[in-house]
């Protein structure tokens, strides 16, 4: 019996120094996980500050990516257009059921245009100008801005006044699209505008404040270099296509043989549209749409005062 006893606690103490011992090592490998933790922690911690550090020259460097791309694709285009030569129909003035009937020409014809439309044009136009609006962006033309009001003395007479306008062009056309076009073409054009705002706002520093202001918001103001002269029943149907056939036939002689032709949103419009599509395909000229890095015209607007 006293040897059973013996035999049982000799087991036991071996147990317990067996168990002592794993709970020992057990503790050791806690405390060598704990200080792994801590180092992993604070390595953890330092490539954290480095990526905040490093995330701001990222997106900056990403950013100068971006503009450098459009940079190139900019100027391949207009190397482009030192051999191809190419036309651009721009509509200037609408909404109205006009643009529907110039709508489907150019769906005819497959050609995209470029349209500035003018905010109560669309408001007051009923659902033709709104159906209008709907057709342009789905069918692949291109949306872009001229005025809300068509009125040079309000427009014209401050900066604040423009941009009060523009705004509400902008936000109507958001609100109709989800988006905001980039592309703008200030009523009556540069050169005029520059004149309206000496005799509306009594100087032409406005025209370059305007201006510069919508360069920094990241918009482009184009005007046109081939005039139909379509703003007036006077030019009649034929005039039209002569003016605009014989004015983009001029631009094949430039460095740049591109010709954005103005046109509006009128009855004689529509009539003329056809036979200056087939005129100015026989000169050999393609088309495209206006956009962001693209062709611009020499009368591109100006930022800086002369």
């Amino acid at each position: 019996m006293r040897f059973l006893c013996v035999v049982v606690t000799f087991i036991a103490i071996v147990f317990s120094v067996i168990l002592g011992f794993g709970m020992y090592n057990d503790s050791r490998d806690i405390e060598r996980f704990d200080k792994e933790a801590a180092v992993f922690e604070q390595q953890s911690s330092v490539y954290q500050t480095e990526i905040d550090e490093l995330a701001p020259k990222i997106s900056a460097a990403s950013e100068e990516k971006a503009s450098l791309q459009a940079e190139i694709t900019a100027i391949k285009r207009r190397i482009i257009y030192k051999t191809q030569p190419t036309a651009f129909l721009t509509f200037d003035d609408g909404t109205s059921y006009h643009t529907l009937e110039i709508l489907d020409i150019l769906k005819e014809n497959n050609i995209k245009g470029t349209f500035f439309v003018v905010g109560t044009q669309i408001e007051n136009g009923g659902t033709a100008s709104k159906e209008a609006i709907r057709r342009i962006v789905e069918e692949g033309h291109v949306l872009a801005i001229h005025a809300y009001e068509h009125e040079y003395s309000k427009i014209y007479s401050s900066a604040e006044a423009y941009f009060e306008d523009f705004k509400k062009i902008t936000t109507l056309l958001h609100d109709m699209t989800g988006f905001t076009p980039n592309i703008v073409r200030l009523p009556s054009g540069t050169a005029t505008a520059r004149s309206f705002c000496e005799r509306y706002a009594g100087s032409r520093d406005v025209y370059y404040d305007i201006v510069s202001r919508l360069y920094a918001e990241g918009y482009t103001v184009i005007d046109w270099n081939v005039d139909t002269e379509d703003y007036t029943t006077a030019t009649g149907v034929d005039g039209i296509v002569n003016n605009a056939v014989s004015g983009a036939k001029t631009r094949l002689n430039r460095e740049y043989k591109a010709a954005v032709i103005l046109m509006h949103d009128t009855a004689d419009t529509v009539k003329a549209l056809q036979r200056v599509i087939d005129g100015v395909k026989e000169l050999g000229m393609g088309f495209e749409v206006l956009v962001q890095g693209g062709y611009v015209t020499r009368q591109i607007a100006e930022t800086e005062k002369p």
